[in-house]
């Protein structure tokens, strides 16, 4: 299990997110103060520049990577501090999240909290699942899916993962795409949060915050943090709420309507 954000924002809003990250990866007060200390990563871009770090050192022992992020300037970013799962390999920085794969006119980058079956799903696209990560191959599967828009290709790829069988738990990712087109590009992101039952409810749930200049999907530990809900997962902040389970949030949607 692993702690994590999608953001869309400037780069101030972005260091205090960070932060709390980091705060919730040291001591995570929904899961028993455990530590996630198998790594972590990030994906930060906008049109002109783009940033791809991936380490196994823990958030809270690393250094700051973020000086180089300009002011003033609107970045798309995914977080993601890692717990590596039972039988999850941790051989080094290449099984840290987030992971960027390319399809045909795009790059997806993307990142997972929880666990799908992944020797069901490596069947589906022939690859063998003691070389990868559950979301690394997670992330391949998007390949499938690539004609979509990435708010629709992540509600495909939860389906397709119930239907062959391979939800076996907590669903939460959070994604960016960056689409190729002839004289631009363009880039887009969402998130879903999806699992099974109420247990460890307060763990698993993902918090959204909206107020139409920054948007957030984060996970409970890191909203907790941020000053959004309280350990009850009460909110504390009109501009947030709690993701519906099974639903699909896009962050361009969700800053076009505030």
């Amino acid at each position: 299990m692993c702690r994590m954000f999608l953001s869309v924002s400037e780069k101030n809003e972005l260091l205090k997110v960070y932060e709390s990250l980091r705060k919730a990866a040291e001591s995570d007060i929904f899961y028993n103060k455990v530590q996630h200390n198998s790594g972590w990563g990030c994906f930060i871009a906008n049109k002109q520049e783009s940033i791809l770090y991936k380490t196994l050192t823990p958030i809270y022992k690393d250094k700051e990577i973020l000086n180089a992020l300009k002011d003033n300037q609107l970045y798309y970013s995914i977080f993601h501090a890692r717990l590596a799962g039972e039988n999850q390999p941790t051989r080094g920085f290449v099984d840290s999240h987030p992971y960027v794969i390319y399809t045909d006119d795009s790059l997806i980058a993307l990142a997972h909290n929880g666990s799908i079956e992944k020797n069901a799903v490596s069947k589906e696209l022939n690859l063998r699942p003691e070389l990868y990560t559950d979301t690394e191959i997670l992330a391949l599967l998007f390949k499938k899916f690539q004609e979509y828009d990435i708010e629709k290709a992540l509600g495909e790829v939860n389906k397709y993962i119930k239907d062959i069988g391979a939800f076996n738990g907590t669903f939460n990712v959070i994604a960016i795409k960056i689409k190729r087109q002839e004289s631009t590009i363009s880039l887009s992101s969402a998130c879903v949060s999806d699992y099974p039952n109420e247990e460890n409810k307060k763990y698993r749930t993902m918090i959204l915050f909206n107020n139409g200049k920054t948007f957030l999907a984060m996970s409970s530990t890191v909203a907790y943090y941020y000053g959004i809900i309280d350990e009850n997962l009460e909110l504390k902040n009109t501009n947030s709420k709690i993701c519906d389970i099974g639903k699909v949030y896009s962050s361009n949607i969700l800053l076009s309507k505030a």
